[in-house]
């Protein structure tokens, strides 16, 4: 693995300056550092997320003529409505970062509460093995409870929107920059969060391939992947790990910079970045060399 410094701003900035950028799930979190950094370094940025009020707050807290637009990225409809939108009225999308995720497994580990904990571990909502069950009228047999798929509607189909999306608006301006946001995650197994970790798993998948697709590469579109470790994000607040003093935790900005580095980088199609505490270190050579045997070409089935 190699370890990747920051850019100085001045690089930053000449790169960016001008240039329209979207964040999703924006309001908060990695996305609202994201979103910071980049407005503060030039850019033309549109914070995206669910709620108008939250957008506004974030807006107006990270100012440089930073706008938003409200839109629910699970939605195919929608999200052509978010770059018809800024395409209209800011011009070409140079930059797509694909942030916003749910996690709602995440929850078992945030609560104390014996009892609590347990009443949620039977519910498929955060455990998607639990024995919960449909069917409370005397009349219907009862019988297991459908898991919940919204973490695939937002994880992953969000993601194939904004791919198909980013890559066909960029194709018409001559090309552009896309950075998903995956996670430890995407490469390492999380036992006590096997769907959100399937979805991370699915992005990486994602991501890497298309990147690799020959009409995206022709038409000038660079498509990489941070990969966040224990970041201290609302997402996470109140796992007992944030606050254990030996474990490597990283800030919103620190996974920012990661995007930064990703967005700038000269021959970045196709990388991939760790994130772990301050450290950005590119993962996806030293994969390529070990799986380079393995991999399938694009005219090969």
């Amino acid at each position: 693995m190699t370890t990747i410094p920051r850019p100085d701003g001045e690089t930053v900035h000449n790169l960016l300056k001008t240039r329209v950028a979207i964040v999703t799930g924006a309001a908060r979190g990695i996305g609202f550092a994201t979103a910071s950094l980049l407005a503060h370094h030039g850019a033309r940025v549109v914070l995206v997320d669910l709620h108008a009020d939250a957008l506004k707050t974030a807006c107006a807290t990270i100012g440089h003529g930073a706008t938003y637009q409200a839109c629910d990225v699970s939605d195919w409809n929608q999200q052509i409505a978010l770059f018809n939108h800024v395409t209209n009225t800011l011009g070409e999308v140079y930059l797509l970062v694909c942030n916003a995720a749910i996690n709602p497994e995440i929850a078992l580990l945030q609560t104390s509460d014996t009892e609590k904990r347990a009443q949620m571990a039977s519910q498929v909502r955060y455990n998607y093995l639990a024995d919960e069950v449909d069917g409370q009228d005397d009349s219907e047999q009862p019988s297991l409870q459908r898991p919940s798929t919204q973490l695939f509607d937002v994880n992953v189909n969000s993601v194939v929107f904004g791919l198909k999306l980013g890559i066909q608006y960029m194709r018409k301006a001559g090309g552009g920059r896309i950075v998903v946001v995956g996670s430890a995650g995407s490469y390492v197994p999380i036992a006590s969060q096997p769907l959100y970790s399937a979805t991370k798993h699915a992005v990486l998948g994602l991501a890497r391939s298309t990147a690799h697709i020959g009409e995206v590469i022709e038409a000038g579109v660079s498509i990489s992947w941070i990969a966040p470790w224990l970041t201290l994000t609302p997402m996470t607040e109140g796992l007992q790990e944030t606050t254990h003093p030996d474990t490597l935790k990283s800030s919103p900005e620190d996974a920012a910079w990661a995007i930064i580095v990703a967005a700038t980088a000269e021959n970045g199609n196709g990388k991939g970045y760790w994130i772990q505490g301050r450290m950005i270190s590119e993962v996806e050579g030293a994969y390529g060399q070990l799986a380079g045997q393995l991999m399938v070409p694009e005219n090969r089935f």
